[in-house]
Parts: C-alpha cells; structure tokens; sequence
C-alpha cells in the first residue's frame, strides 16, 4: 500500500537504465515504466548500488494511495502484474495491466479479482 517494487527481468528489459519514470493509465488500470535520465523532475532512481540489481522497495505512499483507492485495491493485500516490453517512438517500455492483478497475502495468492 505504501511502496512498488520491480524484479530483476524488468530491470534488465530497460538495459540496466538508474532512471524510471513512472505513467498511468488509469482508466484501463495500465502503468508504464519508461527509461529516462536521472536529472529528470520526474525521475524515479531505481539502479541499486553502482549497476548491480537488488531487489528493493520505492517507497511511494501518496502514489500507492491514490492507485489503491482509484482502482478500489484492497489495502490488506499486495498485488503483481506481469510486464511486457513495447515500443514507442523507438523506445523500449514496460507495460504493466492491473486489470486483473494477482493478489497476495504474504506469500499466499488470493482469488481477488478487481471489479
């Protein structure tokens, strides 16, 4: 409810890039994760310690709360979408769909089908 993570596939689909930017699509329940410049204004630092992948959270809870109550997520659970790569004006992005997220419960997955 309060952070989003990403894995080391995602990672490496985006080249190793230290830099994400983050949209929504939130009437099709849709984000995208796009490669973009650390300098950025709207930057999000998602490289680990100089260039290797370890796993970790971002920590982002006005932007989790706003995702959980726009899409009507329960805050109890922890949802999971798969991503797959797009191209867009030549450039390589994640797509992820939250129209019918996993949902968890620790590391038990719960029938939660988003309305």
């Amino acid at each position: 409810y309060s952070s989003i993570s990403f894995n080391k596939a995602c990672y490496s689909a985006l080249n190793d890039c230290g830099a994400i930017q983050l949209m929504v699509n939130s009437s099709q329940r849709k984000i995208i994760v796009k490669p973009c410049p650390s300098k950025d204004r709207d930057a999000v630092n998602w490289q680990q310690i100089s260039g290797k992948y370890k796993s970790k959270k971002i920590e982002c809870s006005s932007f989790m709360h706003q995702i959980f109550d726009l899409w009507g997520l329960n805050k109890e659970l922890h949802y999971r979408a798969t991503g797959k790569m797009v191209m867009a004006d030549k450039k390589v992005m994640l797509l992820f769909d939250f129209s019918k997220p996993e949902a968890w419960r620790g590391m038990k997955m719960v029938n939660a089908l988003v309305e």
